[in-house]
């Protein structure tokens, strides 16, 4: 390190307090405070290293990248030896997705330090963020633990390796650790509550409530961590989708079979009316009270208000048909299985945190064109319709086809790419 990198290391004594202040403003997740600490500070010196490596840390939470990157390259190029520096740029690189570099730069910096566990950790994200390397990610990770057992965040970096080599109870058993040592780790609780929310099939409802009560303790720890919020709206209504899918399913074999054997159509009736019931008891008597309430609430705001109304609308006709003539029978359930669909669409969770609850989610949407495509197809290829109604109404379905195709082509142009994790390692 030259002269005046060294100077600008140590700083001056006025400086000392800032620097020490953003920190602990960057350790609270306040990287704004910190960003307004530093300024001065760089003000003076703008050679200053330690702040030019904390203001990097401050812009990438600011998601200011390439400002990021300018204050990286400036450490580096008056401090290219000083590992500080070279972790900060290795973050920079990842974040802009130059994952070689990343890997690189951040090697080269445990390579310099190899007692600092701190840079074996950056290595370990860098090679994760790199999606291919997730065994050498591994032995990085493990080396952080082995030079410091007793941080929490190297057990939680350890684990998102696990969860990429989809080996979820190792990742479980790391995030346990993570949460002996840190109880009130907000990030632990998120990531273990996510494996309960993510791997698991639609009738592990245990497993769904376990996960939703999970994140509600990840909020109580942070009430700031917004993934924590969108990934618990993504439970329940995860839930309530399921519970549409069963109602869709057993109302659609009754109307099959409603011409045919009108006995078997009103069990499939009786069937669709009282399993979605019991499924949805289950779960709910699983939850905590609290999240009981939350769900209530998510019942009654945005589109979930018309889903209710739908859900009324299929299961209406379920109890009318079981005491209906056996000529109604097609129309009551085929009037269930469309109102139980749309409550299917009505329920789906949103793609991606922020994204508004109005309409209906590109995933709704890509269901709703499949479906379009296939009725489309049904015109075209069978007699269902008259010769002189076929053109114009497939025309039409395939018109609503490209219309919910362009709509999710729209949404993704709009779309910013989100951190594939909440936990973002200085």
């Amino acid at each position: 390190m030259s002269g005046n990198a060294a100077a600008g290391v140590s700083g001056g004594a006025g400086h000392d307090r800032n620097l020490e202040l953003a920190r602990i403003q960057l350790g609270r997740g306040e990287p704004a405070a910190a960003a307004e600490l530093l300024g001065p500070v760089l003000a003076a010196e703008p050679d200053h290293i330690t702040a030019l490596v904390l203001m990097t840390h401050a812009q990438l939470a600011l998601k200011r990248p390439d400002l990021a990157d300018e204050l990286a390259r400036r450490a580096v190029e008056h401090a290219p030896e000083w590992p500080d520096a070279l972790a900060a740029l290795s973050r920079v690189h990842t974040e802009l997705g130059r994952h070689d570099e990343a890997i690189a730069t951040a090697r080269e910096a445990a390579l310099r330090q190899p007692e600092n566990p701190y840079r074996h950790h950056r290595l370990a994200w860098a090679l994760l963020e790199d999606g291919r390397r997730a065994v050498e990610a591994e032995h990085a990770a493990r080396e952080a633990i082995r030079l410091d057992p007793d941080e929490a965040d190297f057990r939680i970096t350890y684990a998102m390796v696990m969860k990429q080599l989809h080996l979820t109870d190792r990742a479980r058993a790391a995030l346990r650790d993570a949460l002996a040592l840190a109880p009130d780790s907000a990030v632990a609780r998120h990531e273990l509550a996510a494996l309960d929310v993510v791997h698991h099939h639609p009738f592990a409802l245990g497993r769904l409530a376990r996960g939703a009560s999970g994140l509600v303790g990840a909020l109580r720890a942070d009430p700031r961590q917004e993934a924590s919020r969108f990934l618990l709206d993504v439970a329940l209504r995860q839930f309530l989708v399921y519970t549409a899918i069963i109602l869709v399913l057993l109302a659609y074999l009754g109307w099959r079979v409603a011409d045919s054997s009108p006995g078997v159509a009103r069990l499939f009736a009786a069937l669709a009316a009282l399993v979605p019931a019991a499924y949805a008891g289950y779960f709910v008597s699983r939850l905590d009270p609290g999240l009981r309430s939350y769900l209530r609430g998510l019942l009654t705001h945005g589109r979930q208000r018309i889903a209710l109304g739908a859900a009324a609308v299929a299961v209406v006709p379920l109890l009318i048909a079981l005491a209906a003539p056996a000529a109604w029978l097609p129309s009551l359930l085929g009037t269930a299985t469309f109102a139980g669909f749309a409550v299917r669409l009505l329920t789906a969770p949103v793609d991606e945190p922020g994204e508004s609850t109005r309409g209906l989610t590109s995933h709704s949407l890509l269901l709703v064109a499949g479906v379009f495509a296939a009725i489309g197809i049904g015109v075209i290829t069978t007699e269902v319709l008259p010769p002189i109604w076929r053109p114009p109404v497939a025309l039409a379905v395939f018109a609503a086809t490209a219309t919910c195709l362009t709509l999710i082509a729209r949404r993704r142009r709009r779309s910013t790419p989100h951190q594939a994790g909440l936990f973002l390692p200085l």
